[in-house]
């Protein structure tokens, strides 16, 4: 939302009138207003204005000559009793110097109709555009194609730009029921870039007045120095303040297209988008966003693609003030990309792609979830197009031409018990096999959520760990290796398995401390090895293990102080 364009014109061209310079001519018959060459600066900025009709005026000449002076209460009275059947203003421009740089802009064919108590029904701009020109000499220029208004309240508008909120309780009022913009074009010549959109529509936007002026927060902005942040201390939380102080229902964005050069190559490259699209925007959360049909193309031959991404439920200040951002949901579905891989040789591929994944966090504790579920479709990477590089040369070895992918986390805490659960924790990889484990934490606190990082750590260490159960299923790797080791050693898979299944069970016995809990391990994972079709290990403490212990004893004093069960499906 660059600019709404219409109403700041309409709110421009009344000013002007109220404080029209000497040299312009203001005329007015029967309700009927007009004025020419009206030229009028404020602050760095001029407005010019070479003709405009206000027809069916409720308020004279003189009214209107003064309807902008004074304070907010006296402008928004005059306002009230503003009514008026049209307004025309045939073109206008502006010019700003700031900074050193100039900001020029021009609005052709300005009209309005149907304004009653300062509320105008409908307004129209046939096109506008302006050109910035930075004193380091770079410049841009936008082109905004026709555009309808709907619904301006011009007295909620006056008093989101003038007051600072004196009520913390400040209701929310409508501000524009609808606006939309045939097209958008951006060029940037320093950064060979262009970007072109289709339709643009902004719905049900209400505000209401922000902690600090608009003027001057803008002002604090300009001042900002991220490396004396100190020296505003308050300026993010007004920004917030800000962004909690307007409502809009839905923002779209439709064909958006984007051409560019990369630095320092000079390669070409375009992305374009289907639809952007957000709404639910209220209290500086973003009830929904999503991109719908991305695809990106390089010059080099890479492309990638995705069909939608999408958040919900998203706090925007948690992403200045926290860890974790406050999300309620994420999604992407469609992914697929195909990128050159430079750094191994001219003919290798990176090749992958993504059915879905989605993460969902319904409930937040202070800066992080105390409920989560997350899960990852078919993450598949393509092997045999990155030819002979060593981190796919393995699994090329064993007769994957592809590794295919999938996993699933979910985790809870519950206040009343103290603990924390995740489960599952899952993987899964095609003609692979199946992992899942489920964890228990008990001593769980709720300090473990808090935003300083001494309390939630120090709550950490104080929980302990009362149960882990782990399955595998599927030999499908299991398998493959055995073939693989069987045919490099020069003999049969049989005698492959049973050698590995001793060393894997004398392995395990020994890592695990020796123990008869550690052996009961070993022979389950051995039997698991000989017949790979489903291995259960379950550890559980009612106690509990905690940090301490974990540092204190050997692993073989852990495990024999929990129960052990272990099985492997024969």
């Amino acid at each position: 939302m660059q600019k709404l364009i219409h109403r700041k014109s309409i709110i421009l061209a009344l000013a002007l009138m109220a404080g029209a310079a000497p040299r312009a001519v203001l005329r007015a018959a029967d309700g009927d207003v007009s004025a020419d060459n009206l030229v009028l600066t404020m602050g760095e900025t001029t407005y010019r204005i070479p003709h405009i009709e206000l027809k069916g005026a409720t308020l004279s000449a003189a009214e209107l000559a003064s309807l902008f002076s004074g304070d907010e209460q006296a402008i928004d009275a005059r306002l009230a009793r503003l009514s008026a059947k049209s307004l025309l203003i045939p073109s206008m421009t502006t010019e700003s110097r700031t900074g050193g740089g100039i900001t020029r802009s021009a609005y052709q064919s300005v009209t309005a109709e149907g304004l009653v108590a300062g509320r105008i029904a409908t307004a129209r701009t046939a096109a506008s555009e302006e050109t910035v020109e930075k004193a380091d000499g770079a410049s841009e220029r936008y082109h905004w194609g026709a555009s309808v208004s709907k619904g301006i309240d011009l007295r909620q508008l006056v008093h989101l730009a003038l007051a600072a909120r004196a009520d913390p309780a400040e209701a929310l009022k409508p501000v524009i029921d609808e606006e939309s913009v045939e097209s958008l074009t951006l060029e940037d010549k320093r950064e060979k870039l262009t970007v072109t959109t289709g339709p643009i529509k902004i719905t049900g936007v209400r505000g209401r007045a922000f902690a600090s002026a608009p003027g001057k927060l803008i002002e604090r902005l300009d001042r900002y120095d991220p490396e004396k942040p100190d020296a505003d201390p308050a300026l993010f939380r007004d920004l917030i303040d800000a962004l909690a102080s307007l409502d809009v229902a839905t923002i779209e964005f439709r064909d958006v297209a984007v051409a560019g050069k990369d630095e320092p190559a000079d390669k070409p490259y375009s992305i374009k988008i289907g639809r952007i699209s957000a709404g639910k925007i209220a209290n500086a959360t973003v009830g929904d966003f999503a991109i719908e049909n991305f695809s990106l193309s390089s010059s080099d031959g890479g492309t990638a693609s995705l069909k939608r991404f999408a958040i919900r439920d998203a706090r925007i200040a948690s992403f200045l003030e926290n860890a974790y951002p406050q999300i309620g949901r994420i999604e992407a579905k469609g992914f697929a990309a195909d990128l050159p891989d430079e750094h191994l040789n001219e003919s290798a591929r990176m090749k992958f792609s993504l059915d879905g994944v989605e993460a969902n966090f319904p409930d937040f504790r202070e800066v992080a979830p105390t409920k989560f579920t997350a899960r990852i479709d078919r993450f598949v990477i393509d092997l045999a197009a990155r030819g002979e590089a060593p981190s796919t040369a393995q699994f090329l070895a064993l007769g994957y031409r592809d590794l295919d992918l999938s996993a699933a986390v979910g985790g809870e805490w519950s206040e009343k018990s103290q603990e924390a659960t995740f489960a599952p924790i899952r993987f899964e990889g095609k003609d692979m096999g199946v992992a899942t484990v489920n964890v228990t934490f008990g001593n769980v606190s709720s300090a473990i959520f808090s935003s300083m990082p001494l309390v939630s750590k120090a709550a950490a260490l104080a929980a302990s760990v009362k149960g882990v159960d782990a399955t595998v299923e599927g030999g499908g790797l299991i398998d493959r290796l055995l073939a693989h080791e069987a045919k490099e050693q020069k003999t049969s898979i049989e005698k492959a398995r049973a050698e590995y299944a001793k060393s894997a069970s004398r392995i395990v016995a020994e890592l695990a401390g020796g123990g008869e809990k550690a052996k009961k391990i070993a022979e389950a994972v051995a039997a698991y090895i000989m017949k790979p079709k489903r291995l259960h290990v379950r550890l559980s403490s009612p106690k509990g293990i905690g940090a301490l212990d974990a540092l204190a004893k050997r692993p073989a004093q852990l495990l024999e102080s929990v129960d052990v069960e272990a099985t492997a499906e024969r």
